[in-house]
């Protein structure tokens, strides 16, 4: 009984490993659409594109800016719900979570597919293409997601006779914990470093420089928040090798939870800062900016803090859920 025991363990740690991997693969892609969303309001030609493709492109940041949301909220569901800990329904969130961003995904590649294309090929074919770039993702990614739903269906309900005593999460040891979160401190910085880079090239840009004295501020606050939390990020590293000389111990693990905890907040208000900006520069008002800013800001904050705390302090509660439902 033991051994079954650790080898499931073993088997629930690799898994949770292996999903920090992809949902790193997957930031690492959508931070390029995110710096392209960003930085075309800015490009000389923007303002001769048709307005649809102006709105497009802000409909491809939103949805790229809530996969990244959502992507980021795995971590602290992790750390904040479970303290670090390897669970069940750790491996269940970040299973949800990669199900619901490609169809975000998606949906932004082809948005900004049609940006890029409508200017050179007409509006006809830039939909076309779009379309025919949404359902190859969509087919690559939900197509074998809907077979693999099906095969387990055909096995019967016998895997599902363990599960609720699964749920609770068991003690991870502490080499596995800083493993993960650095993975997950790992997960967060290449967005931050996009988004860096496009707020130190942005501000040498005539469409910059047009901006009002007041939008320019914004920027570099903006800019300033995501410099602090790609500090924050990077800290762990040094105190681990400096501090710690190395050593893998419970103190460094929660040293570095907390600094990476702590790079989100900033992380959220840079990014909404310079949505703000975006939205005036398509709409010239700054309620409805300002509006979309703090919504923005709301939906990371209640996503990675909300959410996430509710469940810890409310688990009890929800973890009888599953087990209802498989009845």
């Amino acid at each position: 009984m033991g051994f079954s025991v650790a080898l499931h363990m073993t088997k629930l740690k690799d898994k949770i490993q292996t999903g920090l991997d992809e949902s790193r693969m997957l930031v690492l892609g959508a931070q390029i659409l995110i710096g392209f969303a960003f930085s075309a309001n800015f490009q000389p030609t923007f303002r001769d594109l048709p307005p649809r493709s102006q709105n497009l492109n802000l409909l491809a940041l939103i949805l790229m800016l809530i996969t990244i949301c959502l992507l980021i909220s795995s971590t602290a569901f992790h750390q904040l719900t479970e303290n670090g800990n390897d669970s069940v329904r750790l491996h269940r969130y970040t299973t949800h979570v990669m199900e619901s961003v490609l169809i975000l995904f998606s949906l932004g590649i082809g948005a900004d597919i049609y940006v890029s294309a409508e200017g050179i090929v007409g509006h006809t074919t830039a939909v076309v293409l779009a379309v025919i770039v949404t359902a190859i993702s969509l087919f690559f990614w939900y197509g074998p997601l809907l077979l693999v739903r099906t095969d387990k269906k055909d096995k019967g309900k016998g895997e599902n006779m363990n599960l609720a005593s699964e749920e609770s999460p068991r003690q991870t040891p502490v080499h596995d914990k800083i493993r993960h979160v650095l993975t997950e401190a790992r997960v967060i910085l290449p967005g931050n470093q996009a988004l860096l880079g496009f707020q130190f090239a942005v501000t040498l840009q005539q469409g910059f420089r047009d901006l009002p004295s007041a939008l320019k501020l914004i920027h570099l606050v903006s800019l300033s928040l995501i410099a602090i939390s790609t500090i924050l990020l990077l800290s762990p590293a040094p105190y681990h090798r400096i501090v710690e000389g190395g050593e893998e111990t419970e103190s460094f693990y929660r040293v570095a939870s907390k600094l990476m905890l702590s790079a989100l907040p900033p992380m959220a208000a840079g990014i909404s800062a310079d949505f703000f900006i975006v939205v005036y520069k398509m709409s010239n008002r700054y309620g409805l900016s300002a509006l979309a800013a703090v919504l923005m800001f709301c939906l990371f904050c209640g996503t990675w803090f909300g959410y996430t705390l509710y469940r810890k302090h409310y688990s009890s509660r929800l973890v009888n859920v599953p087990s209802r439902a498989l009845r």
